[in-house]
């Protein structure tokens, strides 16, 4: 099977992507940028989608909290964080932010590219184990002593590199998909000798074909089909189905979406990938497909604890509380003032109430902005929220820690509103709002009539 599937070897279970790769833009990735550079603009991308709790466990969970390679990649990022605004954020998968996250634990001077960190085949991995175990949930190859790193490594840039995909499909379905096309009626070979590698050529020499898990697919032959007449395409797909007995694979519609999908200029790809992600493969939290059927104190305490122990994604609570209604928003806002307990899940529910522009959200997200050790992740959701009421809410509990005419504010008091301030100047809109509160605190008392 191998030879002719591109040279991969999928096995049952295995999904399939096709990909649209910049190859030239994935070997500058490789070879020419610092991992710790890719993995800052990954999480500009990541908080943008998820907001910033769920970047920060998602790192706990791959490095450890309150490892030395924790401490390590955060400061190689905001090393990197400059440059990689300037970049531009790079959208990561879960598999290849922890392909990034374990180059980075190897790279302790945080400038080497991934063709300097990632080793071939027989050498091992220079991170420490719980980093390598946790990373390797997501790939495997980053474990095995016998396999060559410089396979993910380079396969996370495609992954960075890619301009659209098709999939993830089930093997067995694109194997069907794939033995219909070949049929006389259309005569099109999916899976060929593929024209070039997509590896860069001094390393593909040294891959071996087990470690692979990308390969370029020629696609003229493609082009042309999916650029046949739609009515004569449309015929002989159903011909084509007729003759293999009416079993269906939905080729029409896999055309069409290949269509969509080759419009687009780069390398055609095929990527596996394991039958399930990571994440619900864990058997430490939650199930993957539980979604509370009622909303209480006790379902978002369990949401809380699974979360801070990295049992749970961000995007499957929030998708949760999605299906919840205002149920579910009541639930996670009062929990989420249960910071002491559990601080990053407390900053990831407020992400999520953030959304909402309810009235009781904003005095929950402001009472939980009050609250905080740290006021910075809170301000991070104060600055996500849009509803209208907010700067005044926000500058009403503000002006109650002002001193009254006369008094002077303690200067744990003081302290407390210059932090909070300070933690809003990413969000101008409230900082610019709030800024003048401060001056304040310095300025004498009105004298008394």
């Amino acid at each position: 099977m191998g030879g002719s599937w591109a040279g991969l070897e999928p096995k049952a279970g295995d999904r399939v992507e096709l990909c649209i790769v910049d190859a030239s833009l994935a070997r500058a990735l490789f070879h020419g940028i610092p991992a710790a550079r890719l993995l800052a603009r990954a999480r500009l991308a990541a908080e943008e989608r998820d907001g910033g709790a769920a970047w920060e466990a998602r790192l706990r969970r791959l490095l450890g909290s309150s490892s030395s390679a924790f401490d390590g990649a955060k400061r190689a990022i905001a090393r990197h964080t400059r440059v990689a605004v300037d970049e531009g954020p790079l959208v990561a998968s879960e598999r290849t932010i922890a392909v990034l996250a374990w180059a980075v634990a190897c790279d302790r001077d945080a400038g080497a590219s991934l063709a300097e960190i990632a080793p071939p085949a027989g050498d091992p991995s220079s991170c420490d184990e719980h980093v390598l175990r946790a990373c390797a949930a997501y790939d495997d190859r980053l474990a095995s002593t016998h396999a060559d790193k410089r396979a993910p490594a380079f396969e996370a840039c495609a992954r960075l590199a890619t301009r659209a995909s098709l999939g993830p499909l089930a093997w067995e379905r694109l194997r069907a998909i794939a033995a219909q096309l070949e049929r006389a009626e259309i005569g099109v070979r999916l899976f060929g000798k593929p024209p070039t590698s997509i590896f860069p050529r001094r390393v593909d020499d040294e891959i071996a074909a087990t470690d692979r898990r990308m390969a370029i697919i020629g696609r003229e032959a493609l082009d042309s089909l999916v650029a046949t007449d739609p009515r004569r395409l449309g015929a002989a797909v159903w011909r084509t189905e007729q003759a293999a007995g009416g079993q269906t694979v939905q080729l029409a519609s896999f055309l069409a979406d290949l269509g969509r999908l080759l419009a687009q200029e780069g390398a055609l790809v095929v990527a596996l990938s394991p039958q399930e992600p990571p994440d619900e493969e864990r058997d430490d939290g939650p199930e993957p497909s539980w979604v509370p059927t009622e909303w209480s104190a006790a379902t978002a305490a369990s949401l809380a604890d699974a979360l801070e122990r990295g049992a749970l994604t961000f995007q499957r609570v929030r998708a949760a509380v999605s299906k919840g209604g205002e149920a579910a928003l009541d639930a996670i806002g009062g929990e989420m003032l249960q910071v002491e307990s559990h601080p990053f899940a407390s900053a990831a529910f407020a992400d999520v109430l953030a959304r909402s522009a309810r009235p009781r959200d904003v005095l929950r997200l402001v009472t939980y902005f009050a609250i905080a050790p740290d006021p910075r992740p809170a301000a991070h959701a104060l600055g996500s929220c849009r509803a209208s009421e907010l700067p005044r809410v926000l500058g009403a509990w503000l002006e109650a820690l002002l001193p009254q005419d006369g008094e002077e504010a303690p200067g744990t008091t003081a302290a407390r509103l210059s932090a909070c301030v300070a933690s809003l100047r990413p969000y101008p809109q409230l900082y610019l709002a709030m800024k003048p509160l401060l001056s304040r605190l310095a300025d004498p008392p009105p004298p008394s009539a």
